[in-house]
């Protein structure tokens, strides 16, 4: 297996895990947020399922471009999905993009730049493991959310 191949199998599998456990949620806490200015489970599927298409041009210009305006368009554009099935397969969509993208990226480029208006240094390499690392993220934090709800709320679901 490639490194290439190991990194779509992963972000395969915690698209699958990170969806999983989301389900695991009572289907009424899937907005909930545990606290005034946290994010719910919701607002983290939306994300994920919209990071890779509102940010492509990390991978095909090697660039990224950021500012207020665009957040707030994105946050927009993100809200308007609230079903958890629809969530899951624009996630899987985007994640079969950036496979696909992999399956012919030479390795030899992972060390390329890539141009960030953030300090530090990026490559390639930050950028096209960054999906997965997202996905294994958002998974602790609804696992997290979970442990949040209260336990009559949860019992409830049962």
């Amino acid at each position: 297996m490639t490194a290439n191949e190991l990194l779509i199998h992963l972000m395969r599998s915690q698209i699958k895990e990170t969806f999983d456990a989301a389900r695991q949620l009572p289907s009424d806490k899937l907005d909930w947020k545990p606290a005034p200015g946290a994010r719910s489970a919701l607002d983290q599927l939306q994300e994920l399922a919209t990071a890779l298409d509102f940010n492509w041009d990390v991978y095909t210009q090697r660039k990224v471009e950021w500012s207020q305006e665009k957040a707030e368009r994105w946050t927009s554009y993100r809200a308007q999905f609230t079903d958890i099935n629809t969530l899951e397969r624009m996630a899987q969509a985007g994640t079969e993009r950036l496979a696909e993208f992999l399956s012919t990226f030479d390795p030899a480029d992972y060390t390329a730049p890539v141009e960030f208006p953030f300090p530090g240094d990026f490559n390639m390499a930050d950028c096209l493991a960054y999906h997965y690392w997202n996905a294994t993220y958002h998974h602790g934090q609804i696992n997290y959310i979970a442990s949040l709800i209260p336990e009559e709320a949860a019992a409830e679901e049962v």
